[in-house]
């Protein structure tokens, strides 16, 4: 599986300190325990929670760097999910984690939402290699 980067990118080290340890807000139903071990394990601060809606509660307090959503369905409710984590994140980049195939079309209106799309199941380099990218690196 590869990670498809969206050209509108976002640099995240303007915003940040490079000494700090950089948070994740992880919006996954599922809990992908293998997306959270791997972000866990690269050193990042993962705040984790099941639904966008109780995103809304973490995102002021915590203030994330990045903002992960993992999406079974890219149906109507997974693309309502995903304006609605885009209205919630207020200029912070989202990657879009999802094992739906993503065709031309679908690419085109998630390319105003997401900074990258991450192919899910994705190796540990794949993770790391879509954080980077996004020049997030964990410390």
């Amino acid at each position: 599986m590869q990670t498809m980067h969206i050209e509108n990118k976002r640099k995240l080290t303007e915003k940040t300190q490079t000494d700090e340890i950089k948070k994740i807000l992880l919006i996954d139903h599922n809990k992908d325990r293998a997306l959270a071990a791997v972000l866990a394990q690269e050193g990042y601060d993962l705040i984790h929670c099941d639904a966008v809606q109780k995103a809304w509660s973490l995102v002021y307090p915590q203030r994330p760097h990045l903002i992960i959503i993992h999406l079974d369905d890219l149906d109507g409710a997974g693309l309502a999910d995903l304006q609605e984590c885009s209205a919630l994140a207020e200029g912070v980049p989202i990657i879009l984690a999802t094992s739906t195939q993503v065709n031309d079309t679908l690419m085109k209106v998630l390319q105003h939402r997401a900074a990258a799309i991450l192919d899910l199941p994705s190796m540990p380099e794949t993770i790391r290699e879509a954080l980077h990218d996004l020049e997030l690196p964990p410390r």
